[in-house]
Parts: C-alpha cells; sequence; structure tokens
C-alpha cells in the first residue's frame, strides 16, 4: 500500500499504442459473443491455423472474421473454404463473404449499406423456482414463463462509421420474483456507433465484451453483467510492433471508460467511472499472452468534489491507497496465458490437440497485490481423433487466503454493474468446477452436457453448494435458422450459507434464430 507503480500502466499502453504499424481496418460492426464464429475460431486455432488470431479478444468485427480466414497460413484462405479438409470447421462458409472479399481486394472500398433486420432471436425460458442465470448480459429470468424478443440491426457509412442497434422485448411471468407480477419491458440493450480510421476504432454507446481465455468466466470483464455504456478505443486489426517488440508478434489493445448505473440504491456511488485497458500478444502460433487492469472510481458522493484530469491520470497511473479522498479506487489487474499443443494424435491417438489456459489476478494492494484470484483451464480437441467432439475443464478460485472476501467487493466501489459481478459470476469468496463436454455433427447439429459446481463463502462456517446439470443441442434447420433446445437442473445445499435449507431448481429454454 501507499506505493506509485514505476511503470504504470498508461506510460505502458502509451508507448504500444503510439509505435506500432497501422494496418487499414474496414468500418464494422461487432459480433455478439455467442456468435458461430468462436465455435469456427477454436476450431481453427485448435488445429494451429490462425496465427493473427488473439483469442483472449472474443469480440471481433464481422469484417475482420472474414479477414482472419483469408489471411491466417493456410491455403492463402482456400483449402478449408472450399471444404478440401476433413477437419472442416462448423459454419466455416457461412456469413463472412464481407470480411473474405474486403481483405481479398484491400484497395477496394466497402459500400455503405443499412440492414434494418439483420437476425431476430425468439426465447422462451421456463424456470421452476430461482435457477441461477449467470453470463447472459444481465437479462434476468424469474420462476416462470420467461420470453424474449431480440432483433439486430446494422449500417456502414462509407467506410468511416459503422452502426448497431439491438432492442430487446422482455416478458417476465412473476417479475422480480413476486407472485402474480407480470411485466413486460422494451428496451435498448445494444446500441453503438463506430469511427474507424485506419486502424483506429472509436466506439460509443451499449456493449459486452470479455477479457480473457476462459470459457466459463473470467476474472476482471465477462457478459455475466448488463452491457456497459462507455467510450472504447482499439485496432480491431492485430497488427506487429517495431523494433525488438516485434517479438511479441500480433499486438491488439483496448481502452475503455464506462460510467456505471446511476442508481442510488447501487452497490457503488451513482455514475462512478469504470477504466479499463488490454493489451493481447501472440509471440507464437501456440502461445498467447494477455494483461489487464480495471480502475473503479468517482461517482457521486456527499462532501466529495468531482474530479479534474490531474486526478483522472493519477488515479489510473498510480497504486495509491488514498481511503476517504476523493482521489480514492478500487483496481484490479490480472495476466493470462493459452498454449496450443497440436498433432498429438500423431503420437497417442487420444486427442487431436490441448488447449491449455490460465488467468492470475490480484487486487490493489502493493505493487505485487496480495488478494489474488486464478482461473485454470483445458481443452481436449477431437477426442479420440473424433472430429468435433470437445472436453473442457475449468476451475476458479475467488477466496484469496489473506482476505478471502476481497474479489468484487470494497466498501465503496464494488465490482457490480446493474448488481451483477461484471467478473466470473460466482463472485467473491467463492471457486467454481466446470466440466462440459459437446460434440459437433456434419457441421449442422451440436450437442452438450455440462456440469459446475459452485462454492460460495468459502470462508464461512457452513459453504453453500451449488451443483447445475446441463443437456443441450442445437440444429441448423437451414443455412439462415438455428433452433437450440437446454434443460438444466439445479441442486443447492446450505443456501445462503444456512444449515439444512436446501432447493432443487429447473430450467428449459427453446430460443429459435434467423439470420437475414
Amino acid at each position: 500500500m501507499n506505493q506509485t507503480l514505476r511503470t504504470p500502466w498508461c506510460q505502458l499502453v502509451a508507448l504500444l499504442i503510439l509505435f506500432f504499424n497501422t494496418s487499414i481496418a474496414y468500418a464494422s460492426a461487432n459480433r455478439s459473443l455467442d456468435s458461430s464464429f468462436n465455435v469456427t475460431r477454436d476450431t481453427l486455432n485448435a488445429h494451429c491455423l490462425m496465427n493473427n488470431n488473439l483469442t483472449p479478444a472474443k469480440l471481433f468485427t464481422t469484417t475482420e472474421e472474414g479477414g482472419l480466414l483469408v489471411e491466417d497460413n493456410y491455403h492463402d484462405g482456400k483449402g478449408l473454404l472450399a471444404g478440401e479438409s476433413s477437419k472442416q470447421p462448423y459454419r466455416i462458409a457461412g456469413g463472412y463473404g464481407e470480411g473474405i472479399a474486403a481483405r481479398r481486394n484491400r484497395r477496394s472500398n466497402p459500400k455503405s449499406f443499412l440492414n434494418p433486420l439483420d437476425e431476430l432471436s425468439i426465447t422462451y425460458n421456463h424456470l421452476e423456482g430461482p435457477f441461477s442465470i449467470f453470463n447472459n448480459e444481465g437479462i434476468d429470468y424469474f420462476n416462470g414463463s420467461n420470453a424474449m424478443i431480440q432483433l439486430r440491426s446494422t449500417a456502414r457509412l462509407w467506410n468511416l462509421f459503422s452502426f448497431y442497434v439491438q432492442p430487446l422485448f422482455l416478458y417476465n411471468q412473476q417479475a422480480g420474483g413476486i407472485e402474480g407480477r407480470d411485466d413486460t419491458t422494451l428496451m435498448l440493450h445494444k446500441g453503438y456507433v463506430k469511427l474507424t480510421v485506419d486502424n483506429i476504432e472509436i466506439e460509443w454507446g451499449k456493449d459486452s465484451f470479455w477479457w480473457g481465455p476462459g470459457y466459463h468466466g473470467a476474472l476482471l470483464i465477462s457478459n455475466n453483467a448488463r452491457p456497459f455504456e462507455m467510450f472504447r478505443i482499439s485496432n480491431p486489426r492485430a497488427a506487429a510492433l517495431p523494433w525488438i517488440f516485434r517479438y511479441l508478434g500480433p499486438f491488439r489493445y483496448t481502452l475503455f471508460l464506462s460510467e456505471l448505473d446511476k442508481e442510488a440504491a447501487s452497490e457503488h456511488p451513482p455514475n462512478s467511472k469504470l477504466f479499463g485497458a488490454r493489451l493481447d500478444f501472440r509471440p507464437h502460433p501456440q502461445l498467447e499472452l494477455g494483461l489487464s487492469y480495471l480502475a473503479h472510481f468517482g461517482g457521486d458522493r456527499p462532501g466529495i468534489e468531482g474530479l479534474d484530469l490531474s486526478d483522472y491520470l493519477y488515479i489510473l497511473c498510480s497504486n495509491e491507497c488514498r481511503s476517504g479522498d476523493k482521489r480514492d479506487s478500487n483496481k484490479q489487474a490480472a495476466i493470462d496465458v493459452a498454449l496450443t499443443i497440436p498433432n498429438i494424435s500423431d503420437v497417442v491417438p487420444v486427442t487431436d490437440s490441448v488447449r491449455l489456459y490460465a488467468e492470475w489476478g490480484g487486487e490493489d494492494q502493493d505493487i505485487t497485490p496480495d488478494r489474488r484470484a486464478y482461473l485454470l483451464g483445458i481443452t481436449f480437441n477431437d477426442v479420440f481423433t473424433a472430429d468435433g467432439l470437445k472436453l473442457r475443464t475449468e476451475y476458479a478460485r475467488l477466496s484469496p487466503e489473506s482476505v478471502p472476501g476481497a474479489w468484487y467487493s470494497h466498501s465503496i466501489w464494488t465490482m457490480k454493474h446493474d448488481g451483477r459481478v461484471f467478473g466470473h459470476h460466482a463472485g467473491t469468496d467463492s471457486d467454481d468446477l466446470f466440466i462440459e463436454l459437446s460434440h459437433i455433427l456434419k457441421d449442422t447439429f451440436l450437442y452438450y452436457l455440462a456440469f459446475d459446481k459452485e462454492r460460495s463463502g468459502i470462508s464461512r462456517v457452513h459453504i453453500q453448494e451449488k451443483f447445475q446439470y446441463f443437456l443441450g443441442a442445437g440444429y441448423d434447420v437451414t443455412k439462415r435458422a438455428n433452433l437450440s433446445l437446454q434443460y438444466g437442473f439445479e441442486e443447492i445445499n446450505k443456501v445462503d450459507n444456512v444449515k439444512g435449507i436446501k432447493q432443487e431448481n429447473h430450467f428449459i429454454g427453446v430460443e429459435i434464430t434467423l439470420d437475414f
């Protein structure tokens, strides 16, 4: 405590952003985090076929998706796209035409367009009991019937501006968990405008994103909470750094500043600020590295005057504890690494490739934080060399021995947005074990089995234990229509850390997605 970082984040970020080789990008909207491209990308990464892709940066533009398929080192983007490989990725040929055409003809000038109905999804979820819902962008479901309609519209103006609008209509049979209280809500769930100049994007609006290699959760930023209202600056295409930094490989950065929910009942001051910085590197086709940083500060506090520019700079570039001062804040930082080991089946016919990943984070105590959390994961791709058969295991611990309740909690600035943790859904003083077996058949049918064990209040006398079991399937009825089904069973022992209290909850979900 009470020390200033000798190499502050702001200096490192500024150095890397100002002195890297720019590369022309194309204005386009972001894909949602549940885009099928993430399945395609994971499959290609499993075979080390996307050397410029940075997997922990899960947010990609529509043109960048196709560009990655063309640019990387497999037949100049022709072999897999034409279906010449026996391990053709799921839905590889669909939805990436714009990016493929733009990257193959770099001097082309993408046309302006308006697509008022890019995608339509209709969802019905039925809950028996307060089933725990997470990683769904903060949308609340309650006991009984819940129905949702989402529309997604996109547009581009010249090659400078891109637009995205996603309104949401939600019906809850027992809103707020109150019996007999039906409620309907119409809101702008996401919506933003982006300015793209060369390889710099400036985004303003509401959007979700995810930091780190985790599949089931992330220490700092996930899509567990509602989309952030924010300004964000990033380079949409990974680029090489100059000088000795070129050995770090393809590089991406993200900076954002958000104003969190304004309600006085929030677990932090109304209108508090959240700043974040993320750096991604790929020094080797099989190795990825990442650095993440968050600072939660400011807001409307009685007797505390507002912040000026010097205050912002001090807060973001120091690690000094200033309790009760307007420059006080709550900070988190994390580093992550992911390693892919391909062609294992050439030696042992157990799995085709393995992906190992880890994320280690700390709270804002000392230059080397002592309030630490971590996440570990392993993925086996094409288990027993069966195409599309994947086994994942992921474990996260968010209960530091020094201060078990440190993560996401703070006397002033909790790491929450609209009541939900925007890091790992398990929350403070917890751990979580997740296992999933999934299989893609003939590029059109996907099924999965999953298990999750979450313990909450690890440092307390009675530890709440939550067991969840999932069974789901998805089928491409046509090239533009997908149907998915899911069932979940949840058993909770020692509810709210009270001995002898148990719950059993059920979840049934159906979703139809139409791509226009």
